[in-house]
């Protein structure tokens, strides 16, 4: 929580120092930028039909890069964007017969590599909006343990998941400097379905079919971008 929280603070005082020379938001050079992410992704693991089974309430962080063609009233950014996501679970037990049994299952490594296309509109010198998505790969693991509390798991799982991953989004900008903007903005991401078996001894008694899972996510991004970052200030 601690290094969460040094992110968001070092990214807002960055942007607060630059308020004060605040200039135009685009310009009529194309522009190479570097951008730091953070925000919160409220992310669902679902099935095949695409039902919810797992929600989390997750910290999301990574960055991009990219370059930013001037357009008429704006510009279009193409960049490639890595970022990672907490992990996220599920812990249910019950009365049986033989005793107390749990269940308990959990997403984790939860990243994602994207290449992404962004058209900027200006709405005022300062202030802009934008819209666009992207494809890539989207990545998790999957563990399942079910059985008699405190005894070897009679069902379980072990998967890592690497699919076709796809998101959309918009959001809002403001220019903090000529070369800093800062973006708030929301994005639908989502990962493909994965297949996974579960085994284990009670799977020998017991016919299971494999399971596909999906990823979904709904997100709010904070990005401080900052353009030609490796040229004298």
């Amino acid at each position: 929580m601690r290094m969460r929280t040094t992110i968001l603070t070092g990214m807002l005082m960055a942007a607060w120092a630059a308020g004060s020379r605040g200039q135009e938001l685009f310009t009529d050079e194309n522009r190479f930028y570097l951008a730091p992410i953070v925000g919160t992704s409220w992310a669902t693991l679902v099935d095949e039909e695409y039902q919810p089974l797992v929600n989390g309430n997750l910290f999301t962080a990574g960055g991009a890069g990219g370059m930013a063609f001037a357009r008429t009233n704006g510009q279009v950014r193409l960049e490639f964007e890595g970022r990672y996501r907490d992990q996220f679970s599920i812990d249910r037990q019950g009365a049986t017969p033989l005793g107390l049994a749990s269940a308990d299952l959990q997403v984790t490594d939860n990243w994602s590599a994207m290449v992404n296309g962004w058209r900027d509109f200006s709405i005022t010198d300062k202030l802009g909006i934008y819209g666009g998505g992207g494809i890539g790969a989207g990545g998790y693991g999957l563990n399942f343990n079910a059985g008699l509390t405190g005894q070897p798991p009679l069902l379980y799982a072990r998967d890592r998941h690497t699919e076709f991953a796809w998101q959309v989004g918009a959001g809002v900008l403001y220019a903090l400097h000529e070369r800093i903007t800062l973006d708030l903005g929301y994005r639908f991401y989502q990962v493909g379905l994965g297949r996974t078996t579960v085994t284990g001894p009670l799977a020998e008694f017991v016919k299971l079919d494999p399971v596909d899972t999906g990823l979904a996510c709904n997100e709010m991004l904070l990005t401080l971008r900052i353009y030609d970052p490796f040229r004298r200030w």
